[in-house]
């Protein structure tokens, strides 16, 4: 019985460095197919702050207006 339970264990630890092995080159090869060209793709192409020269200004028009003292009391 002991010659089972040292073979069980040794198995136990080679599986646990191969399931390592598959789990890193899997999650590798998912880096690098799908996330890194979306990313090169985003950064090449994307403007999320539209700070490209040519782009017209994000301002927002408002209209302005004086507030009295008896506005600024019914404000609270």
């Amino acid at each position: 019985m002991a010659l089972l339970r040292k073979a069980w264990e040794t198995w136990k630890r080679v599986g646990r460095i191969i399931g390592d092995f598959i789990g890193r080159a899997i999650l590798t090869i998912f880096y690098f197919t799908l996330l890194a060209p979306f990313g090169v793709g985003v950064r090449l192409f994307g403007d999320p702050l539209a700070i490209r020269p040519g782009r017209p200004a994000r301002w927002v028009e408002r209209k302005t207006h004086d507030l009295t003292l008896d506005d600024a009391r019914r404000l609270s």
